[in-house]
């Protein structure tokens, strides 16, 4: 069977890891390459060959590393998986015509990386939105508490929740480029959704989750909601999205309020791909022309992320 050579970066984050578990799990033969700026990279044993990169934001320096290994190691497709390579591949993307990229539209990265263009966006179509602001533009319209959130922080970085003026003021001097958010719903109702888009047909699964480990779902269970299926879909089809992205909500006593759009596979991206929804294999299905079709595998479960070790450099005594 021939080899797909497939190169995944940032393989020591949790996101890295998954896709790598994915890609083990297909029928397809894949040449599996990783990259990180940690040499001590987890992810770093899963795969055929490492490399250590250097970081992102030096782009000359980052992109002649990836040309380098794109021409050595016959790489047919690229799936960035950090929000920062994210945006450098869709900045860069015709500087690799030769391969696929698993990266979505430039609109969707650009509006979905933002958490202003995304509350603009959502309002604009006529979606559920939570209140936000930008904070040179806020006027004590929320009530406490609320969310001081960076406009471009991932993964819950930089997020905080503010009680009152005075730890308010605080933030204000210490995080820049901040957006003001009311907080919709609790954590007891909070979800996360896989979205899979042909261009044509969406695909979606839901699991109510818990976090844990950070900001990771550290439990997942398999919910079935026409309600949240239907958001999902409008997003998708008011995005024109042609691939992957990650909704998460929340419940509240009027409707699900979806609070982040990340234009990317999550954490959860193993978990759905054992109950079914296959994205990373799909999305490259859909670069080759392939037919897809999501046939849910179960009617509910529950999943529960364990934790593990890896170790580099042992010396016996």
């Amino acid at each position: 069977m021939l080899q797909r050579g497939i190169l995944i970066t940032g393989v020591g984050g949790d996101i890295g890891q998954g896709i790598i578990k994915c890609i083990k799990n297909m029928e397809y033969a894949f040449d599996v390459i990783g990259c990180d700026t940690d040499c001590y990279a987890a992810g770093r044993r899963e795969v055929r060959i490492f490399f250590e990169s250097p970081p992102v934001r030096e782009n000359q320096k980052y992109l002649e590393f990836i040309k380098k290994i794109v021409n050595a190691e016959h790489i047919n497709y690229i799936i960035p998986t950090t929000e920062a390579e994210i945006e450098f591949y869709s900045r860069f993307r015709d500087y690799f015509n030769e391969v696929r990229l698993i990266v979505n539209s430039s609109f969707i990265i650009d509006t979905f990386l933002d958490k202003y263009k995304t509350t603009n966006f959502l309002k604009s179509n006529g979606l559920p939105y939570p209140k936000t602001y930008l904070i040179e533009d806020y006027n004590n319209e929320l009530s406490f508490p609320m969310l001081l959130k960076k406009r471009k922080g991932y993964g819950g970085k930089g997020s905080v929740i503010i009680n009152d003026n005075e730890e308010l003021n605080f933030y204000k001097t210490k995080i820049k480029d901040v957006v003001i958010q009311e907080i919709a719903g609790t954590p007891d109702e909070e979800y996360t959704v896989g979205v899979f888009s042909t261009g044509k047909d969406v695909y979606s699964i839901a699991f109510k989750r818990v976090l844990g480990y950070g900001s990771l779902s550290k439990i997942a269970q398999l919910i079935y909601d026409e309600e949240i299926k239907d958001l999902a879909e409008r997003i998708a089809k008011a995005s024109s999205l042609e691939g992957s992205f990650n909704i998460q909500l929340r419940k509240t006593n009027k409707c699900y309020v979806p609070f982040e759009i990340n234009p990317r596979f999550s954490s959860t991206v193993y978990t759905r791909h054992c109950f079914g929804f296959q994205d990373v294999k799909w999305w490259m299905d859909l670069k080759e022309g392939q037919e897809i079709k999501y046939i849910p595998k179960y009617k509910r479960g529950i999943a529960v992320r364990a934790l593990g070790e890896t170790f580099f450099d042992l010396v016996p005594l």
